[in-house]
């Protein structure tokens, strides 16, 4: 008998997971998000599509989908199509620049023609028409008649969420309060496509001074990427980014997932089963958290350097009165590249903090809390961990924690493309000077700094892991 030809195995399993995603919304007596229809993050359709079941199919079919593509597709389109994400990415920009989606949203279902769209910001009506036709054809936007536009549930995430007279009439407002999406697309169409025009002459450098982004903005290397941005000059530039890496919605539901069951500054029993994230009611009662970065609104010794420290104390007094009054937070100016002056911390926290850092600065940092640290202090870092394409090794799943899931036959067993986000996080770190990690690297970077890195708790449905470290 003839073995199953691998475009068949494929499309089966596309066929599987559209079986199991159609099952789980009949069961629930709902359909399938539309594509031409706005996208509404509190229909119930949409929270529906992040079930466990439903997510685990997605994954299985973008990944099946994407290789059945580059299989039967010849290798000359398959690489002339990896182009078109430059030009998108810089329509994209252009059109929340111009507030297109909020113009649509207004407009409805029925859509405006490219020559009223174009009018408030006084741009060619054409080369916008020509602009939204692209997006249109890769599925963002919907060309309902020629020239006429109107959302579809893509562009429509990118909604700022308010009246675009009120966003020409404030330009430099435009992404105050917003979401994520529209200040991530403007940063990617704009710094990050001028930083990775850069990657190759950067790799080619061997004195390896600059990075992408450095390079690309002009930043001497002597200065940090962090401390130009904070320049008077780049602050609108600095805004986004902080909105793009930090969106509000985000950040919340990031709260819940890490600190769910505990209390601030006094550390509660917790049920907290393993691979739920890290273990709080380890913890002694009364034990001293300190959270190193100052991401999170939850700390007992709260560090960063001192204008983040003044938005804290402004963002604890709004949402947690109750903490300032019992002085059960306490907040501290700290450079972590300098010793740590609290010497009895039961938890070092750092959330998406060594991502930012190259290796040498990440042991830097790990080693000034390891040197501060007891004999039963906890290393926790949030962060998210690069998979090999290829199986871990054995020592790697040795680790508790750390294997995870791997794709069926013939699926690359990383779930290769629809994995894809992962790797371009750790190339973009690596335009800013960053990395993401493998868990080799983290093992590396922890044994060099001076602790054990003994577990990794995955949450469900979320991409960040918690990765537990004690003193060597």
């Amino acid at each position: 008998m003839a073995s199953v030809s691998t475009l068949r195995l494929l499309a089966n399993l596309i066929s599987q997971a559209v079986d199991t995603i159609e099952g789980v919304y009949a069961s629930a007596d709902a359909a399938p998000p539309q594509l031409d229809k706005p996208w509404d993050p509190k229909d119930p359709s949409e929270a529906l599509g992040q079930d466990p079941t439903i997510t685990e199919a997605k994954t299985t079919l973008v990944a099946a989908a994407a290789q059945l593509l580059v299989t039967i597709r010849d290798p000359i389109s398959t690489l002339l199509s990896i182009s078109d994400g430059v030009p998108l990415l810089a329509c994209l920009r252009t059109i929340s620049e111009l507030n297109v989606v909020e113009i649509l949203r207004e407009a409805g279902p029925q859509g405006l023609h490219t020559k009223e769209i174009a009018s408030p910001s006084k741009v060619n009506p054409d080369i916008l028409a020509r602009m939204l036709r692209f997006l249109a054809t890769n599925h963002i936007f919907y060309e309902i008649a020629p020239d006429v536009f109107a959302n579809n549930r893509i562009s429509s995430s990118l909604d700022k969420g308010k009246p675009s007279a009120v966003l020409f009439n404030k330009p430099e407002e435009r992404l105050t309060g917003t979401a994520t999406a529209a200040a991530l697309m403007e940063m990617f169409g704009d710094e990050i496509i001028k930083s990775f025009a850069q990657l190759t002459e950067t790799v080619l450098d061997p004195s390896g001074e600059q990075s992408p982004m450095k390079r690309a903005l002009g930043v001497s290397s002597s200065e940090s990427l962090f401390s130009w941005m904070m320049r008077p000059e780049n602050r609108p530039r600095a805004n986004r980014f902080n909105i793009a890496m930090h969106g509000d919605s985000q950040r919340e539901q990031a709260l819940g997932a890490i600190f769910k069951g505990m209390a601030f500054h006094v550390f509660m029993p917790v049920s907290n089963r393993a691979g739920k994230g890290f273990n709080w009611s380890e913890l002694p009662s009364g034990g001293i958290l300190v959270d190193v970065g100052s991401i999170l609104p939850s700390r007992v010794v709260n560090q960063d350097f001192g204008p983040v420290l003044e938005k804290a104390k402004v963002h604890w007094q709004e949402n947690f009165p109750e903490h300032i009054q019992k002085n059960l937070v306490e907040f501290q100016a700290h450079d972590f590249f300098q010793p740590q002056p609290v010497k009895d911390a039961d938890v070092f926290l750092l959330r998406h903090i060594t991502h930012d850092w190259s290796d040498e600065k990440t042991i830097e940092i790990l080693g000034r809390l390891c040197d501060a640290a007891k004999p039963t202090t906890h290393l926790v870092l949030i962060e998210h961990i690069v998979p090999s394409v290829a199986e871990e090794p054995a020592s790697i799943k040795a680790i508790p924690g750390a294997p995870r899931p791997t794709a069926p036959a013939p699926l690359l067993p990383n779930f290769g493309a629809a994995s894809s986000a992962i790797y371009f996080r750790d190339m973009m770190m690596y335009n800013l000077g960053g990395k993401e990690r493998t868990i080799a690297n983290f093992v590396q970077v922890f044994d060099k700094a001076g602790w054990n890195l003994v577990r990794i708790h995955r949450i469900p449905g979320m991409e960040q892991c918690h990765i537990v470290g004690v003193p060597a």
